[in-house]
């Protein structure tokens, strides 16, 4: 029930068909799945009149990441030059494809996601998800701008 409108709209029924193959990227090399702990971060920007976020990201034991055309993403976000209009800062959740589609016409240039990894011999797809300085505009922010830093609520909601 966080998603904007147009998210729930594009989104749930691509996903409830199996159109969209999620995953969703929490787990961290050093802060494991403690979402307090993490060290994924993201400034608030505008880029060429678009407001939105460069975020660094390192996720690694991802279900799903190395087959997903949905990363859903929680990283913490800062605004220090306070861009945000009606966000915070704080833990945020974004939902990023992998391709672009009508929610990010633009797609997310440099999000990486797998190869597979299997360390424990199991048989399920199990990979990384990556990104040095990505550019998310804030109409990926589940929720919308609105959202932005309410990400540990829907971390513990779920």
């Amino acid at each position: 029930h966080y998603g904007t409108p147009e998210q729930k709209k594009f989104y749930l029924p691509r996903l409830a068909a199996g159109i969209d193959i999620p995953c969703f990227g929490l787990t961290g090399p050093s802060s494991g799945s403690d979402a307090a702990s993490m060290r994924d971060a993201g400034v608030v920007v505008e880029e060429n009149g678009v407001l939105g976020m460069r975020v660094t990201f390192s996720k690694r034991y991802i279900t799903l990441a190395p087959v997903a055309t949905l990363v859903g993403l929680a990283f913490k976000l800062s605004d220090p030059n306070k861009l945000l209009t009606t966000g915070k800062e704080g833990i945020t959740v974004a939902l990023l494809p992998t391709e672009p589609n009508p929610t990010v016409p633009q797609g997310i240039p440099g999000l990486m996601t797998g190869p597979r990894h299997n360390p424990l011999g199991v048989g399920f797809m199990n990979g990384t998800v990556k990104g040095e300085s990505v550019f998310i505009p804030m109409s990926a922010v589940i929720g919308g701008e609105e959202r932005c830093g309410f990400g540990w609520n829907m971390l513990m909601e779920c």
